[in-house]
C-alpha cells in the first residue's frame, strides 16, 4: 500500500490519514510519498511513486483536486492495482476540464477499481487493512460487510458501537472506478462475510446491481438494503448529492424482492437485521420463541407480536407439556415464556430449562432471551453465563434482547458479541428483526424456478412493428394487442355511422357498452364518453346522438362484462431496471382498496397468484356474503400473460394501462386498454384511471 500525500504535520490530513492507515496493524507493506518529507510517523518518506521498489497493489490518494488527476495517472503508469481518492473531485484539471468525469475515464482507460471520491475509503477489518482516515484499531472482526453511500452513515456504524462486528467497510462515495454492485458481489464471495448491510442512495449499473444481488442470494448471503430517496424530495436531493439517478421506489422495492434482498427503512433497522444474519446461521420454518424474566414485558411482547404480524412461534401441544413438566407450577407455558420464579438457588436452572425446550421444538426457528442485565447491573450471575452461552445451547439463530430500546448494555452487547450472540434493543426493533430474517428465509426455502414461457416470436414482432411507427394507439387496437398476447378481452368493434354501429349491437346481443372513440381521449369517462348497460336500439340510438354532438361520431361497442370484482393492470418502463408491471384494484373500486402491488416484467403465473393475494383487495375477491369467489387462477394467468407482453415489447412500450379487468366466478376479461407507444410524443402516468366500466 502507498499513501500519496502522507505527511507529519500537526492537523493536517495526510497526517491524519497516516496515522489512520497504521492503527490496525496491518502486516503488509505500507510505504508514504511525499515530496516535501524525508521521514513520517518514524517510517521513511519517498519523494515520489517512480521511488517505490515494486508496483504498489493499492494507492490512497491523499491530495486535493489540483493534484488528483497527475496522482492517478502516475499512480497507475507505476502499475498500481487499484486506488483510493477522498476528495469530493468538483474542481477542475490543470487543463480546465471537469475533475470528475476525467477521474472516470482515466480509471475506466486503465480498468482499475477507484474507491471515492467524496468518500471515507475501506476497512478490511480481518486483515488490519485501513484505506480511509478513520482509524480503526478498535474493531473487531466479524460478519457484517457495510457498503454505504454516505460517508456520515460510514463512520457512525463503523464507530460508534462495539457489538456491531464487520467484515468490510467501504464507503464508495461517487464511484469513480468501482460501483456497488461490484462491492456486494465481492463481499458476497468472501468467506468471513454472513451478511452485507447496504446504505444506498441509487444503482448506477441498474443490470449489474441485479447481477450482484442475485449472486448473494445464491450464495445464500443475505442482503440488507435501506434505499435513500423513496420519497419526491429525498430523491431529487440525492440526485444533487452524488450526481446518480435516483429510481423510483416502487421499482427499486420490486428489484430486491425478485433478488431476495431485505429492504428496511432505517439505519437501525438496518444494522439490527445485519447484526442477526451476521452469524451466519439461518432459520428453519417456525417463528422465534422468547424467554424473560418478566410477566409483564412477556404481555408487551405478546402486544407487539399481534400488532406488528411478528413472526411469533405457536408452540405445539407437545412442546407446551415438556415446558410444563420442567416448570414450576406458578409458571403458565406459552412463547413468550416467563420464567422468573422465586429466587432461591434453582433461579436459573428455570431459564437453562426453559430456553433448552424451546430450542429442542422443531416449530422454533430462533431464540431470544431477555433478563435484566445491564453494564452497572446484574441481578443473577446465572443468567448472565445463560446469555453468554446461548450459541453454545443451540445450533438455530439465537439473540439478547432488551424490551427497552434505550438500555445500559454496550460492554455487555460487546461481551455477548464475542460470544457470537447479538444484542438488540427494543421489542419492537427485535420483533421486526426477526420477522425480516424469518420472512427472508421462508422465501429462500420455498422458492421455486419461475415458468415463464416466452410469446410467440411473429406476435412479438408484428406488434413490435406496429408500435415502432404509430404515435397512439385506440382503445380497440389496445385490446388487440393484450388480447393477442393471452390477456382475456372483451369483444368490441368501432363505427364511425349510425347504421354500421347498430348491425354491431345486435350481433353483440344487448346489453351493450357505448364509448366515445375520438383520437386523444384517453379518460373517456371524465368528458361524459361512457354509456353503458344499454338495452335496446332506440336507447343505444340516444347514447350515440350524445356522443356524436359532444366528441364525434368515431365510437366504440362493446359486450357488456359479467359481473365481477374490477382489477387493473398497468405498466411502465423504469429507467433503470425496464418494464415494471403494476396490479391493483380497479375502476372505482381503487377508492376503497387502495395499494397496488409492482413486479419487474417477466414474471410466471404462480408470480402473479401472489402479488393479486397480497392486495388490499384480496379478501373481497374470495366472496363475501354470499357471492361467488372471483377466478383468482384467471386472473393470476391474464397479469402473467400481460407481464410477459410488456417484456417481450420491451423499448417500445412508454406506458399500459388495463383498467378495468373484470375478474368474475367465471374467468377474468378486460375491458379497456391504453397503450402508449413509447414514441408518443406525450408520457402519461401509470395507474388506475376513473371507471369506464362495460
Amino acid at each position: 500500500m502507498v499513501v500519496v500525500g502522507a505527511s507529519g504535520r500537526d492537523g493536517s490530513f495526510g497526517l491524519r490519514l497516516a496515522q489512520s492507515v497504521l492503527s490496525a496493524g496491518y502486516s503488509g507493506r505500507i510505504q508514504f510519498i511525499n515530496p516535501r518529507q524525508t521521514e513520517i510517523l518514524g517510517r521513511p518518506c519517498l519523494t515520489n511513486l517512480d521511488e517505490l521498489s515494486e508496483a504498489p497493489d493499492l494507492a490512497l490518494l491523499g491530495v486535493g483536486a489540483a493534484n488528483l488527476e497527475k496522482a492517478l495517472t502516475d499512480a497507475i503508469r507505476r502499475g498500481a492495482r487499484s486506488a483510493v481518492i477522498f476528495d469530493s473531485c468538483f474542481g477542475q484539471t490543470a487543463e480546465g476540464a471537469v475533475l470528475l468525469p476525467r477521474l472516470r475515464s482515466i480509471a475506466r482507460e486503465a480498468g482499475i477499481p477507484v474507491c471515492g471520491g467524496a468518500g471515507m475509503g475501506f476497512i478490511n477489518v480481518p486483515e488490519g487493512c485501513v484505506a480511509s482516515f478513520y482509524g480503526a484499531g478498535h474493531l473487531k472482526p466479524g460478519g457484517i460487510s457495510l457498503i454505504a453511500h454516505s460517508g456520515s452513515v460510514f463512520t457512525t456504524l463503523a464507530m460508534n458501537d462495539p457489538r456491531f462486528r464487520f467484515d468490510l467497510l467501504v464507503s464508495p462515495g461517487q464511484e469513480i472506478g468501482a460501483s456497488i454492485d461490484e462491492y456486494i458481489a465481492y463481499a458476497a464471495s468472501r468467506a468471513t462475510t454472513k451478511a452485507i448491510a447496504v446504505f444506498m442512495e441509487a444503482a448506477r449499473n441498474p443490470d449489474e446491481f441485479v447481477v450482484s444481488l442475485k449472486q448473494a442470494r445464491d450464495a445464500q448471503v443475505p442482503v440488507i438494503i435501506c434505499k435513500v430517496g423513496r420519497s419526491e424530495e429525498s430523491a431529487r436531493m440525492a440526485r444533487s448529492h452524488t450526481g446518480a439517478l435516483a429510481g423510483s421506489w416502487a421499482a427499486y422495492e420490486a428489484v430486491l424482492e425478485e433478488c431476495g434482498a431485505i429492504s428496511v427503512a432505517s439505519v437501525d433497522e438496518l444494522m439490527n437485521v445485519a447484526m442477526l444474519c451476521s452469524t451466519g446461521r439461518l432459520p428453519g420454518p417456525g417463528g422465534v420463541g422468547l424467554v424473560t424474566d418478566s410477566g409483564g414485558l412477556r404481555e408487551l411482547a405478546m402486544d407487539v407480536a399481534a400488532d406488528t404480524g411478528a413472526s411469533l412461534a405457536r408452540l405445539s401441544a407437545e412442546t407446551l407439556e415438556i415446558l410444563a413438566g420442567v416448570l414450576p407450577a406458578k409458571l403458565e407455558p406459552s412463547n413468550p415464556l416467563d420464567c422468573a420464579a422465586d429466587l432461591t438457588e434453582e433461579f436459573s436452572a428455570v431459564f437453562e430449562r426453559g430456553l433448552a425446550t424451546l430450542a429442542a421444538a422443531p416449530e422454533v426457528s430462533m431464540i431470544g432471551f431477555e433478563a435484566d442485565l445491564r453494564d452497572d447491573y446484574i441481578y443473577e450471575e446465572g443468567l448472565h453465563d445463560l446469555a453468554l452461552g446461548l450459541s453454545e445451547l443451540t445450533p438455530k439463530p439465537c439473540f439478547f434482547y432488551s424490551s427497552f430500546g434505550q438500555a445500559h448494555n454496550r460492554d455487555l452487547g460487546d461481551r455477548l458479541a464475542d460470544r457470537g450472540v447479538p444484542c438488540i434493543n427494543g421489542v419492537g426493533a427485535m420483533f421486526a428483526a426477526a420477522t425480516k430474517l424469518q420472512n427472508w428465509a421462508d422465501a429462500r426455502r420455498d422458492a421455486k424456478p419461475s415458468a415463464v414461457v416466452p410469446p410467440n416470436p411473429s406476435v412479438v414482432a408484428k406488434w413490435s412493428s406496429l408500435l415502432e411507427s404509430s404515435a397512439s394507439l385506440d382503445e380497440r387496437t389496445g385490446l388487440e394487442l393484450i388480447s393477442a398476447f393471452g390477456v382475456p378481452s372483451i369483444e368490441s368493434a368501432i363505427h364511425d355511422d349510425w347504421e354500421s354501429l347498430r348491425i354491431s349491437a345486435q350481433a353483440l346481443s344487448y346489453p351493450v357498452a357505448l364509448k366515445t372513440a375520438a383520437i386523444g381521449i384517453d379518460h373517456k369517462s371524465d368528458l361524459g364518453g361512457v354509456f353503458t348497460s344499454i338495452v335496446d336500439e332506440p336507447e343505444l340510438r340516444a347514447a350515440y346522438e350524445d356522443l356524436r354532438a359532444k366528441l364525434g361520431s368515431r365510437v366504440i361497442v362493446q359486450a357488456m362484462a359479467p359481473a365481477g370484482i374490477e382489477l387493473a393492470f398497468g405498466c411502465v418502463r423504469d429507467q433503470d431496471f425496464g418494464p415494471m408491471v403494476m396490479v391493483s384494484a380497479g375502476g372505482t373500486l381503487v377508492e376503497y382498496f387502495a395499494g397496488g402491488r409492482f413486479a419487474v416484467a417477466p414474471f410466471d403465473e404462480r408470480k402473479a397468484r401472489a402479488l393479486i393475494d397480497a392486495l388490499p383487495i384480496a379478501r373481497l375477491m374470495d366472496g363475501v356474503r354470499g357471492k361467488p369467489p372471483a377466478d383468482k387462477t384467471a386472473a393470476a394467468r391474464a397479469l402473467a400473460a400481460f407481464s410477459q407482453m410488456c417484456a417481450a415489447l420491451g423499448t417500445n412500450l412508454a406506458e399500459v394501462d388495463v383498467n378495468p379487468i373484470v375478474v368474475s366466478s367465471s374467468g377474468a376479461v378486460a375491458v379497456d386498454a391504453l397503450v402508449v407507444p413509447a414514441f408518443a410524443p406525450r408520457q402519461r402516468q401509470c395507474g388506475p384511471r376513473s371507471s369506464e366500466v362495460a
